[in-house]
């Protein structure tokens, strides 16, 4: 298995962990080999090209029975180029799993040299692994459709006995501080709310290139001391900043399906999210949360005030979360995982 270091951030280095720590299929064991982790420009060339050297010896020695790649857009499908390449030309069957929240921008606004660069590496693997029947529908113009398989992500958190403070009345965000992840109508969504509900609080976890915008609006809003930027949550905090939110906030604009909806659901935390990606295929709109247009902050607002004024709504659909979450588990995810793998193995022999 090639991708980043399991403790990376963002959704693929939750899937990746996922992997590494709990992911069984049966029949078949992982060795992972971390193509990327976060760290400074020395460092991640370093080890892309430790790496690149390890699965030289090791394809070269026959030991391994199949390869699997998790790759995005932009650096990360450039970096799993060579990778890919290699186990092609070894003949080895190759899965490409696509972890992307804007893959279709990144695709139509490439030269044409570079379409064909796509389309050619992704040609040459033997399964294309998306996350939603969207991206499915949207990969199936680059790469031929009987390659492509959906496999939804997992929930890597489930929490059957936990209930969360509904009086507490306080929103998570916890994603990249960009603009593809609704960073951008944040400050909007914050006043309206806090306008109607003046004893709610936010959390927003995470950072990126709105991160010091983001600050700058509230201020200027005077939001600062009921909206809180933590910053980067790691893995050893998460689940702790979870249980202290009522209601989990996801305004995107683009998705693949998001790690971060799947463990508050876990949780038993309503999702106020967007229309967007795996995203629909997650929540059910006035069910287990709310779906909202992307980009439309009065509606989210509101959606919000609903359920932060109605701890008896809350309940309802926090129980229905964690039955999504239930049904996404581990061991459901081992065995879907499982059959692409036999199906690849049974069509090389």
């Amino acid at each position: 298995m090639l991708g980043t270091s399991s403790d990376s951030k963002g959704g693929i280095g939750t899937v990746v962990r996922g992997f590494v720590e709990d992911i069984h299929p049966e029949g078949y064991s992982f060795k992972h080999i971390v193509t990327h982790a976060d760290r400074g420009p020395v460092a991640k060339v370093s080890i892309a090209g430790t790496a690149f050297i390890k699965c030289a010896l090791s394809m070269r020695r026959g030991s391994y029975d199949l390869v699997h790649v998790h790759s995005a857009f932009g650096v990360s499908f450039t970096r799993s180029i060579p990778f890919i390449r290699m186990a092609s030309k070894r003949r080895l069957p190759l899965v490409n799993h696509i972890h992307a929240d804007d893959w279709g921008s990144f695709y139509d606004e490439a030269t044409a040299e570079k379409k064909r660069r796509i389309a050619e590496v992704y040609s040459s693997c033997d399964r294309i692994i998306a996350l939603s029947q969207e991206w499915a529908d949207t990969l199936s113009a680059v790469v031929s459709e009987d390659k492509i398989v959906v496999l939804e992500n997992f929930s890597p958190v489930y929490d059957e006995n936990y209930v969360p403070d509904w009086n507490g009345k306080t929103v998570v965000f916890m994603s990249r501080l960009e603009r593809i992840k609704g960073c951008d109508i944040l400050p909007d969504i914050c006043d309206k709310v806090l306008a109607r509900v003046p004893d709610a609080r936010f959390l927003i976890c995470g950072e990126g290139s709105m991160g010091g915008i983001l600050q700058a609006k509230l201020r200027e809003r005077h939001l600062e001391d009921r909206v809180e930027l933590l910053g980067w949550i790691g893995a050893d905090r998460k689940i702790d900043i979870l249980k202290q939110g009522s209601v989990f906030l996801l305004p995107s604009y683009g998705e693949g399906m998001p790690m971060c909806v799947l463990e508050a659901m876990g949780l038993g935390l309503p999702v106020v999210a967007t229309n967007v990606g795996g995203i629909p295929q997650l929540i059910s709109n006035m069910k287990n949360g709310y779906i909202c247009d992307p980009g439309d902050a009065e509606s989210i607002s509101k959606a919000l005030i609903a359920l932060l004024g109605n701890p008896k709504k809350c309940a309802a659909m926090s129980s229905e979360a964690k039955k999504s979450a239930e049904t996404r588990s581990i061991a459901s995810y081992s065995k879907q995982l499982k059959k692409i793998y036999d199906e690849l193995l049974e069509a090389s022999c």
